[in-house]
């Protein structure tokens, strides 16, 4: 029915299927699996799909409520290219302005509380945390004032440096961050680190948002 939907809507307002995937940037072979029923859209993807489409989640999937229930979305500001974030050793953030480069949606449920400071996400480059399913390019949304916890994912900055890695805070006061790849050694810092602002957690990451390398 999904696929069913989009298809004959595209269709009723003369837009092709490389032009929605232009719109949505994915690729049209992934638009046209969709259509077919051989894959189910993100999140993220289907939120863009209806508003290139002009219709609700709810005519889409044909669950009424659906949206309202389960999807309820924010709309978070996905930092420019610059922003890049690494799950490897760190990327350079010295003299780097945040403009905006696109919009993703995050369900509300997954966000937490939201404080002052509002959620952001950035692209992630490198493997270091495979194995917590962020790979090479995709997108992390991290919430400022989500609290971190023993083992939570979080965005770092080492100096001027971002990275990405598990947390641990050790008895004196330590903080250990630790990849989810076997192949990248933790990373150790002592409490006078902290104190002195060299590292510091920026937030929580809360939501993951799979990314194709190419750009379409």
């Amino acid at each position: 029915m999904l696929g069913e939907r989009i298809r004959t809507l595209r269709k009723e307002i003369g837009m092709s299927v490389t032009e929605l995937a232009r719109r949505v940037k994915t690729s049209p072979s992934h638009i046209s699996e969709i259509e077919r029923g051989e894959k189910m859209p993100s999140l993220n993807l289907l939120v863009k799909i209806a508003k290139e489409l002009k219709t609700s989640i709810d005519y889409l999937t044909g669950l009424v409520g659906f949206a309202k229930k389960a999807m309820e979305v924010t709309e978070v500001a996905l930092l420019d290219k610059a922003s890049v974030t690494a799950a490897g050793r760190g990327f350079d953030q010295t003299g780097v302005y945040h403009d905006v480069e696109d919009m993703v949606y995050v369900p509300d449920y997954a966000l937490g509380p939201v404080g002052e400071v509002p959620p952001f996400a950035v692209r992630v480059a490198g493997e270091s945390m495979i194995g917590a399913g962020i790979t090479d390019n995709s997108i992390v949304v991290v919430n400022p004032s989500a609290e971190v916890g023993q083992g939570d994912v979080a965005l770092v900055a080492i100096g001027n440096e971002w990275t990405v890695k598990y947390i641990y805070t050790r008895a004196d006061g330590s903080l250990e961050l630790r990849p989810a790849n076997s192949s990248y050694s933790p990373m150790l810092f002592s409490k006078e680190d902290l104190a002195s602002g060299l590292v510091k957690v920026i937030g929580k990451v809360v939501w993951i948002i799979g990314k194709p390398k190419k750009e379409f």
